[in-house]
């Protein structure tokens, strides 16, 4: 396996990119600093060349800190944007990047106040913390029974699921003793929904007991117990991380079936 498969492996959803904005954020902040103090001389289209490819390298380095990079993403994107704009404008535009100038004074102050107010924003919206919205990545649930469509006797029941790509665990666990991976030893969430002719009815959540899967040695498969009516219905279950925070994307698989009322 190559080192960049590895690090994509091991990156969850967009934080390499992420980690990159970052790096080139700080780096194309530096340059309209230097620009603005009279270090560098960005006035024609070829002053931006070297400036680039700079940003270019050190941010494709950023990847190999990318588990910890990424985290500044909230104030790292406006950073990029706007750096990247002021010296767009210098290249192309040939306006004045040197302090005291407007466009660099608007610049700093913009580059200042959109990192302040865009952070916690961004931060929840591109890469939220896992105390807010934990990240699934490959899990997939899948009812194994009821089967589609089938006919049971109305009563208790038996809810039959499997979880590849994470494990089942007893639910309701405080998050510090939880495995790392949010997918790993999660909790199941079921909820019922008649399916009626006049529409689908409200979805209600039931209380279940999950039996026998633990955070040290959780299951890839379990079965619970639901009390079903008479009527179609329609069974949702998601697993959620180990203390009952769903993950995003959401972790589901339903199932229809009929319950008919043999007595």
């Amino acid at each position: 396996m190559t080192l960049t498969a590895l690090v994509l492996a091991h990156a969850g959803p967009g934080s390499t990119w992420q980690a990159m904005v970052v790096v080139a954020g700080v780096v194309l902040t530096g340059t309209v600093v230097a620009a603005g103090l009279g270090w560098l001389e960005v006035r024609r289209p070829g002053d931006l060349v070297a400036p680039l490819a700079v940003t270019a390298v050190l941010a494709s380095l950023g990847v190999l800190r990318h588990d910890v990079l990424s985290d500044g993403i909230g104030w790292g994107l406006p950073l990029a944007v706007v750096a990247l704009g002021t010296l767009l404008l210098g290249g192309l535009a040939g306006v004045d990047l040197r302090l005291p100038a407007p466009v660099p004074m608007g610049a700093l102050a913009l580059l200042a106040v959109s990192a302040w107010l865009l952070s916690p924003t961004l931060t929840i919206a591109l890469h939220p913390p896992p105390e807010i919205l934990p990240r699934s990545d490959d899990a997939e649930l899948a009812v194994l029974e009821p089967h589609e469509g089938a006919e049971l006797a109305a009563g208790v029941i038996s809810l039959r699921v499997a979880v590849t790509g994470g494990s089942i665990g007893p639910g309701g666990a405080a998050l510090s003793a939880l495995p790392e991976d949010p997918e790993e030893a999660g909790e199941l969430t079921v909820a019922l929904q008649e399916l009626r002719d006049d529409g689908a009815a409200p979805q209600r959540r039931l209380d279940i007991e999950v039996v026998g899967c633990t955070i040290a040695a959780p299951c890839r498969e379990a079965t619970v117990q639901i009390a079903v009516p008479p009527g179609t219905w329609q069974v949702t279950v998601d697993l959620n991380r180990g203390d009952g925070t769903p993950l995003a994307p959401p972790v589901r698989a339903r199932r229809s079936f009929t319950a008919i009322d043999d007595g």
